[in-house]
């Protein structure tokens, strides 16, 4: 019986001493996730926060952007005399599959962008395509370029009223874009 007792005794101090060694491990397991969670909630918010305030600056600049665009748009009428209503007129030439005006833009300042095009000819009507001319060897602007509006009334606009316009410091040279005459051969054989 005292062999019992005695065994008994062992496998309770055995147990006792398995309990401490799992409790002292649950413990610091415990201790660890609690600091893992706590840094990745500490990455989590300060995501969000980032994010956040990435959205406030776009929505401020997108306010910006409307805030010009309705001041061009007053100008615009007040130059013309024609509200945004008289674009419908456009939007129908749009749907209708009818080409584009292409104008001839010469004279251009070798640092405009085709953002600074758009800005100067949106005020007349819906700008379709932008392209400055560019030397295919060194790739720097060629002082031209084309702009295509889909309003033919818009465009013919566009054109009276820029031609003659300064821009960057040099008088621009405004025109409908005249049909490219058939290219020749480069190359002849001789």
């Amino acid at each position: 019986m005292e062999q019992q007792l005695q065994d008994i005794g062992v496998f309770i101090l055995h147990v006792i001493r398995e309990m401490l060694v799992l409790g002292a491990a649950g413990f610091v397991i415990g201790l660890l996730l609690r600091k893992i969670v706590k840094e990745g909630s500490d990455r989590l918010i300060n995501n969000i926060e980032f994010f956040i305030e990435d959205t406030r600056k776009n929505i401020e600049k997108l306010v910006e952007s409307i805030d010009r665009l309705l001041e061009r748009t007053t100008e615009f009428t007040e130059h013309t005399g024609r509200s945004g209503s008289d674009d419908v007129t456009t939007r129908g030439t749009l749907a209708s599959g009818a080409p584009s005006m292409p104008i001839f833009v010469g004279n251009l300042a070798f640092t405009i962008t085709e953002q600074d095009l758009r800005q100067l000819f949106e005020p007349y009507g819906v700008v379709d395509r932008i392209n400055i001319i560019t030397d295919h060897e060194t790739g720097r602007q060629r002082g031209f370029g084309f702009v295509e509006m889909p309003d033919r009334t818009a465009a013919r606009a566009a054109i009276a009223g820029l031609q003659g316009t300064e821009l960057a410091g040099r008088v621009l040279n405004v025109d409908e874009a005249k049909p490219r005459p058939p290219s020749r051969e480069r190359h002849q054989s001789r």
